[in-house]
């Protein structure tokens, strides 16, 4: 007669009855041993492009530190790297959800990085640069970028081209490419000032930017554009528009719509102050809300860029935005395996 007890501990022949945990999966196991390789494989490239283009990044973040008109336009270049990282690590789940090294498009991207840093001279001089500082930001930014492709693979870099692809606005513009959003914002600006004046009943003689008030004589300069204010609201546009705007053709409607925002609070403020000057005492031109008072306006234009956000926003669904907020509409969020 068998023992019952002996037959549950001995399992029949050919079986294993013994129970072992789950084991990993051989892909997910690979990522996780090779994670720490590849993210220390990408910090020492980033810090070994930063000894070899110290040079320009010496020279563009002493740029950005230097206050004055021309320097206005490397003001906001700190804080793109910045930015970058923290993007990064909000989208982390889905950007290193299928890492894989990518030498091909890497090492592509890397050639013409050191060759566009090799004739910066040349290239700088054809768009039109006051030196080759924005090839060589240029340069730098596509061997980061080869960098991470090379690390992490093209799937990687698709599932983070925002982010990455923000890098590129570290990348001083050249002054061609500068005038003609100064030239729209600087007629936009006086457009609105004549139509201010005109509403209140103002007499006043326009000559293109020059308008004549009585005892006071002012010009809408290519200076009162504003280019500090504006690159900062291009760069709150691509944001909002990249995590409240699914459709492609409504993030650029956002974006284009920046020039006019500029274009109506800088004129508010340069008709504000001519008529204060007027009327009041001509030292508005010259006193602290001239030189201080950009703040308030700015935050008008946040305002009105807000505005327009929410009109966008009309026809996409919570769901389709849920994906791009950090933390919801997510698996982990809803407590969801």
């Amino acid at each position: 007669m068998s023992d019952p007890s002996r037959s549950t501990l001995v399992p029949p022949p050919g079986q294993n009855l013994t129970h072992h945990p789950e084991a990993p999966s051989i892909a997910g196991l690979r990522a996780r041993l090779g994670s720490p390789k590849r993210k220390m494989l990408f910090l020492w490239w980033v810090v070994f492009s930063v000894f070899v283009f110290w040079a320009p990044l010496r020279t563009l973040v002493d740029y950005s530190l230097r206050s004055g008109h021309e320097f206005d336009k490397y003001s906001h270049i700190p804080l793109v790297p910045f930015i970058t990282i923290v993007l990064v690590l909000l989208e982390r789940k889905a950007i290193f959800k299928n890492v894989q090294y990518g030498p091909w498009v890497g090492i592509l991207l890397l050639l013409i990085g050191l060759m566009l840093n090799f004739s910066a001279e040349w290239a700088g001089r054809q768009i039109g640069a006051e030196n080759p500082l924005s090839a060589r930001v240029l340069a730098l930014v596509m061997v980061w970028i080869a960098g991470f492709i090379l690390c992490y693979g093209t799937r990687a870099f698709r599932a983070g081209a925002f982010p990455l692809l923000f890098l590129f606005l570290a990348v001083p513009i050249p002054g061609a490419l500068l005038d003609i959003p100064l030239a729209t914002v600087q007629y936009g600006s006086a457009e609105v000032c004549s139509l201010i004046f005109t509403l209140a009943g103002v007499p006043v003689l326009r000559e293109g930017f020059v308008f004549s008030l009585p005892a006071v004589l002012i010009e809408v300069a290519k200076e009162c554009s504003g280019i500090h204010s504006t690159l900062a609201l291009f760069i709150v546009s691509f944001l909002a528009g990249h995590f409240f705007l699914p459709p492609v053709w409504k993030k650029l409607v956002l974006i284009l719509l920046v020039l006019p925002i500029v274009c109506v609070t800088n004129g508010l403020r340069i008709a504000g102050l001519t008529l204060l000057a007027a009327y009041a005492d001509p030292s508005f031109l010259s006193g602290n809300l001239h030189r201080s008072g950009g703040i308030g306006f700015f935050l008008l234009a946040l305002l009105f860029l807000y505005i327009a956000l929410h009109l966008l926003q009309r026809g996409c669904s919570a769901k389709r935005l849920a994906p791009r907020l950090p933390g919801r509409g997510t698996p982990e969020a809803r407590g969801s395996p």
